[in-house]
């Protein structure tokens, strides 16, 4: 899914977090949802580029319900009590050649919920790595291609292929701190997007295995008892905003009168 455009909101006006979900219309009150609008939201805090986060979620449960290997990401809807207008299942970062987009911040937890007996202890794999990252045909990437060391966040497993409530990663950071060649490596530049493409959660055996890996599961304990792991995403980007238009001017422009 590509999007259509993105919904730009000014810094004075952003009140709350910015979001991946895009605004669903049903045109012609059949029950689906056949337009969208609006795209991912935006806030364009320095003149002339727009700013985005994305965040997003993958549900663990144990048997049938674990992730076997890669996992779909569910950007949640903001309309929460709206059901005609769901959440959407994967996340897209759109580019063209013309505007790339450039990720600066990719990050994974495992969410260790509110004390309120709904969120499993952790998740459980034989891999050792959950990757966050960019999806290759169904395949994840090596973390020490170019710009992919941003682009990708790798949470490590503790003992016994245990990944605990609360445990986090987050990508490199594309900043120089050093100078000359030497201070500019693969993991501190941008990967520019200029295409629509899928960021996913696998579970890999190293950072940089471009295989899925064993399942992504929660204990029996926790699932007898009716709870579910998560894996909560973040990435951030930013993409040159597009020229100014007519409507940018129209309501400047003197409407005169011809004598």
């Amino acid at each position: 899914m590509s999007y259509l455009s993105a919904k730009k909101i000014y810094p004075g006006n952003q009140t709350s977090a910015l979001n991946g979900w895009y605004k669903n219309i049903d045109t012609n009150d059949d029950g689906t949802n056949n337009a969208s609008l609006g795209g991912p939201t935006s806030v364009l805090a320095t003149p002339g580029y727009r700013y985005f986060q994305q965040r997003g979620y993958v549900e663990v449960g144990s048997g049938t319900t674990a992730v076997n290997g890669i996992g779909n990401v569910i950007v949640p809807s903001p309309y929460r009590n709206d059901d005609t207008r769901p959440d959407i299942t994967g996340m897209v970062i759109s580019g063209s050649a013309a505007q790339p987009a450039y990720i600066y911040r990719a990050t994974i937890s495992v969410a260790s919920g509110w004390g309120d007996n709904r969120v499993a202890s952790g998740v459980y794999s034989t891999s050792a790595v959950i990757s966050f990252g960019r999806n290759n045909g169904g395949a994840p990437v090596a973390a020490s291609g170019v710009g992919e060391g941003v682009a990708q966040a790798n949470l490590a497993s503790g003992a016994g292929g245990f990944y605990a409530a609360g445990d986090s990663a987050l990508s490199s950071v594309p900043v120089l701190t050093a100078t000359g060649a030497a201070g500019v490596t693969a993991d501190n530049v941008y990967r520019a997007i200029t295409s629509a493409e899928t960021y996913s959660v696998f579970s890999k055996a190293t950072a940089n295995a471009t295989a899925t890996g064993a399942a992504i599961q929660i204990s029996a304990a926790d699932a007898d008892a009716g709870l579910k792991g998560y894996l909560v995403v973040e990435a951030c980007y930013f993409q040159a905003d597009s020229a100014p238009g007519y409507e940018d001017i129209e309501a400047y422009i003197p409407a005169r009168t011809v004598s």
